[in-house]
């Protein structure tokens, strides 16, 4: 075999990229951030009943937004995402999906009027997937995870739809 000089190009196909660590990013239902939010909810009924008077029937209904906070913070479902080289898996709570990286042809970030992102995973075929909100992680640190499996992004701000 001949020997090739130093500076000569490599062989390997430059357009599927090289090994990388695997991503990994989970997180689980119980947060601080929900326990502030339930207690200050909390905090701002009682006030409203003692200091405002508010009748009891108008507390309970102003009261029923803590219930779903309060049964996440019961449960604390974990939830997800994964990328290796040649697949993408995600998890919330006990449904779990994957998909081939070779598969996806973009990912499309949509940032919504909350200022919050919502990923979609649009398929070679024109499928689309949406990626449920709590087994996103960071947009950018996902982003970046993508690209350099070599799926290109694209963001779009505060459409209506």
């Amino acid at each position: 075999m001949p020997d090739q000089p130093e500076n000569a190009p490599a062989l390997a196909d430059e357009s599927r990229p090289s090994s990388l660590p695997p991503f990994h990013f989970e997180q689980q239902g119980r947060s601080r951030a929900l326990a502030v939010a339930l207690a200050l909810w909390v905090c701002a009924l009682l006030c409203g009943g003692v200091f405002l008077q508010i009748t009891g029937w108008l507390l309970i209904v102003l009261a029923l937004p803590l219930l779903p906070g309060l049964w996440e913070l019961w449960r604390n479902p974990s939830s997800g995402l994964t990328l290796s080289d040649s697949q993408m898996s995600w998890f919330t709570g006990a449904r779990t999906t994957e998909l081939a990286l070779s598969e996806i042809a973009r990912l499309r970030l949509d940032r919504r009027w909350d200022f919050s992102f919502r990923a979609t995973l649009i398929l070679q075929t024109g499928a689309k997937i949406r990626l449920p909100q709590p087994a996103l992680p960071p947009t950018q640190v996902l982003e970046d995870a993508m690209t350099a499996r070599g799926i290109p992004s694209e963001r779009h701000h505060f459409t209506i739809l």
